[in-house]
Order: C-alpha cells, then sequence, then structure tokens
C-alpha cells in the first residue's frame, strides 16, 4: 500500500532559507530550458523534485508558484498563471508521493505518471491552446515528447532523490 504525504514543514527560518534556495536554484534552472514556445525541454524537473522532497506539497507548491512568477519576471516575457497553476501543481502532486516518504521506483513511477499525465500533457497544453495555439497541431507532438521524456524523468528523479535521501540524515 502506498502511503501519501500531505503535510508541510514547520515553517521556520531553516525552511524558509531552503525555500528561497530552491527558488532560485528552480529560476537558474529554467534558464537553461531549450525548444519552441509549446515544446521544451530543460532541467528544472530538479528543482521541482527537491522542492516536493524537502518543502512537501503545500510549501513546496507555493514555492513553485515563485519561483514561476520570478522567471516569468526575469525572462521580460508575458504573464500567463496558468503555467504558474501548473508548476504550483506538479510540486503538490510529486510532494504528496515524496514527502517524509521512503524513495521507491513505484512511488516515483506513479508520481510522474501523474505529473506528466495531467499536469505537462493535458493542462500545460490548455494553456498554450488559450494562447492562440491550434490543438490539433501541438497535442500529439506533445504526448510524444512527454511520452519519450517520462521514462528519463523517472530515472533521473529516482538516481537523485535516492542520492539525496541518503546525505539528508546528515543535513539537520
Amino acid at each position: 500500500m502506498v502511503s501519501l504525504s500531505f503535510s508541510s514543514p514547520r515553517v521556520t527560518t531553516r525552511t524558509t532559507v531552503v525555500m528561497a534556495m530552491l527558488v532560485a536554484m528552480s529560476v537558474v534552472l529554467e534558464r537553461f530550458s531549450f525548444g519552441t514556445t509549446w515544446l521544451q525541454i530543460g532541467p528544472g524537473i530538479f528543482a521541482t523534485l527537491l522542492m516536493a522532497y524537502y518543502l512537501g506539497p503545500w510549501l513546496g507548491a507555493v514555492a513553485a508558484a515563485i519561483a514561476d512568477q520570478l522567471s516569468t519576471i526575469l525572462s521580460g516575457g508575458p504573464n500567463f498563471l496558468g503555467f504558474t497553476l501548473s508548476a504550483a501543481l506538479a510540486v503538490m502532486i510529486y510532494g504528496i508521493f515524496l514527502h517524509e516518504q521512503p524513495v521507491t521506483v513505484w512511488r516515483i513511477l506513479l508520481a510522474t505518471i501523474l505529473v506528466v499525465g495531467i499536469v505537462y500533457t493535458v493542462l500545460n497544453t490548455l494553456w498554450v491552446v488559450m494562447l492562440g495555439a491550434s490543438w490539433n497541431t501541438i497535442l500529439i507532438p506533445r504526448a510524444i515528447k512527454e511520452l519519450a521524456t517520462l521514462p528519463i524523468q523517472a530515472g533521473l528523479a529516482y538516481v537523485t532523490l535516492k542520492a539525496v535521501a541518503q546525505i539528508k540524515p546528515h543535513l539537520a
């Protein structure tokens, strides 16, 4: 049976500093994304995973929303709150499965499938369509890209979080 976590750590100075560092990490990593506006690939998954793992679903979602808004402001691009909602939901889903839970292949795979399926494929495609793209034109390429990157994301998530889980006791 998979147990889920719907809690976040207490807001302390330490938690706030960790949150700020992860927000900064997310903003920096998002600068290395490449691709078209509706089909991007980037290393931002690492910040998303760490926010979920350390901050839980609620504080992680707040951190992801702040990071998304800061990235938008710093890039000078147009602000669309749908993508901010997607960033927060992705961290929330990962946080429910990963915060204060053992790192297992099945837990990470299930969380990644939910995030990729619901947030990245459906919601982000909906936001791009709302911004003027044609649903028929972008759905198939985006779905193929998400299916292709799903095992890569799950594998990177597993390796990253296993390493983080080993050093976490030494950070306290």
